[in-house]
């Protein structure tokens, strides 16, 4: 697991979230602005948050072309991935695979949800399905949110196996929210790959 920390990030995480909870409470409508400025406000006294990326890779007892087929079913995610809530597919190549997307994302724990627009890449000869976020999500709770899965062959020519690597690359806006997923973000990638080889069972089954 690689994993990227500024060390520079040195306040209490008990109170500050305790103030970030605080902003969700009360009138939704004003829930935008009050954040915004928070944010700013903490950005200003603590800086920036890190970019952070994580890396995880497994070998899978699949083919390629099924553990392709259940990454790429991007609108399939809330049903086994981990912090997605909601998926809708918004277009398609000409081949279907999706091209851009509409996610709910989120962490119950810590009360965090929110719609997330990402362009979406498709590559099944490379075996390559990338998606990162949309210049649309400028004013959300993530600056950079983006995942990128890599399906490979075995070498030895071992069909029904393959190599599956996802990088994940994520910077909140608010220090307190990247002060929570700094808690479990050791167990991030490694919790996605769990739940989508799962999801690669089940349609391997029903292939």
């Amino acid at each position: 697991m690689i994993l990227q920390h500024s060390a520079s990030l040195r306040c209490s995480s008990r109170s500050l979230t305790a103030v970030g909870e605080s902003i969700f409470r009360g009138n939704p409508s004003t829930t935008f602005q009050t954040r915004t400025i928070f944010d700013s406000l903490l950005s200003q006294a603590l800086g920036p948050c890190p970019e952070r990326s994580l890396t995880h890779t497994k070998t899978l007892p699949y083919p390629p072309r099924v553990i392709f087929k259940a990454v790429s079913d991007v609108s399939g995610y809330p049903t086994f991935l981990p912090f997605t809530i909601a998926s809708n597919v918004t277009s398609r190549d000409s081949e279907g695979y999706p091209t851009r997307a509409r996610l709910k994302v989120g962490y119950a724990k810590f009360g965090l949800e929110e719609d997330w627009d990402s362009v979406v890449r498709c590559d099944p000869e490379k075996g390559i399905v990338e998606a990162r976020s949309s210049e649309a999500n400028s004013g959300g709770l993530f600056e950079v949110l983006s995942t990128k899965w890599q399906i490979s062959p075995l070498d030895g020519g071992k069909e029904n196996q393959a190599s599956v690597k996802l990088d994940v690359t994520v910077k909140f806006r608010n220090p307190v929210y990247d002060q929570m997923f700094g808690q479990v973000e050791g167990k991030v990638a490694s919790t996605m790959i769990s739940a989508f080889e799962k999801r690669v069972e089940q349609l391997n089954r029903n292939k």
